[in-house]
């Protein structure tokens, strides 16, 4: 395995099984919203989007996975890999689904939401900032949902953003595939906070706080933020074998 994908044995299988269960996540998605569907038919506007937008989140994974044997652009981050930018579309357009999901009924959110989404594979291609596209489709899930679930975890979503270009942004400085795999896993957190946000509104059970959220919030961006020199120290990743000289 990883003579295949030019990493040493155990980090290969980190590598591997954040790809696994972050392909498996969206398949929970899909469990929780067939389960509390009559739930959720009485609290959003289009709740079989969230069907959709589990689907997008794991073509997303599977594009993303594929990166690792075919375009090689985890061990490089340059050029712009086709495979990266459908992985990144494809979760901008899983938010702007689950924003529709919420408010799809009014008829302005259809083109405002989805013309920001649009900005995303724009922006990509073209070298312009991104993350703000996906931090503005972020928090509007966070606060639409909210609103129809009174859940204070989907918010978690904007600690995941923030987690997901954290560790992309270490990884590509120090070619540390180890950070591949956390880069990889915690894209899947955001569906697991939706999905308990689900269980718990449809069960009227109090969920997580606002204090508690805010405190796990704090300390996980405080102490990102605190190893980050240490991680940037990290050495490159040696490859299993170098590619054969052009």
């Amino acid at each position: 395995m990883s003579r295949e994908i030019d990493l040493p044995v155990p980090t290969a299988i980190w590598v591997l099984t954040a790809h696994v269960l972050t392909i498996l996540v969206p398949l929970v998605q899909v469990a929780v919203v067939n389960q509390h569907y009559t739930y959720l038919s009485n609290v959003l506007d289009k709740p079989e989007l969230l069907y959709v937008s589990a689907g997008l989140f794991l073509v997303a994974s599977v594009c993303e996975s594929a990166q690792n044997t075919l375009d090689r652009w985890y061990l490089t981050g340059v050029p712009p890999s086709l495979l990266d930018w459908l992985f990144s579309s494809m979760i901008v357009y899983g938010l702007a689904l689950q924003v529709l999901s919420a408010v799809g009924n009014t008829a302005w959110t259809w083109p405002a939401t989805l013309a920001v989404a649009t900005l995303f594979p724009i922006a990509y291609l073209l070298g312009l900032p991104t993350p703000p596209i996906q931090a503005v489709l972020g928090l509007a899930a966070g606060v639409v949902i909210y609103q129809a679930l009174n859940q204070p975890v989907v918010f978690f979503s904007l600690v995941t953003v923030f987690m997901t270009l954290f560790f992309l942004d270490i990884l590509l400085k120090t070619k540390q595939q180890v950070m591949h795999g956390f880069t990889t896993l915690v894209n899947a957190f955001s569906v697991v906070a939706l999905c308990a946000a689900i269980i718990w509104a449809a069960n009227d059970a109090k969920g997580m706080s606002w204090p508690v959220l805010i405190g796990i919030a704090v300390v996980i961006v405080g102490g990102l933020l605190g190893l980050r020199p240490q991680l940037l120290k990290l050495p490159e990743t040696p490859r299993a074998k170098e590619p054969n000289p052009s």
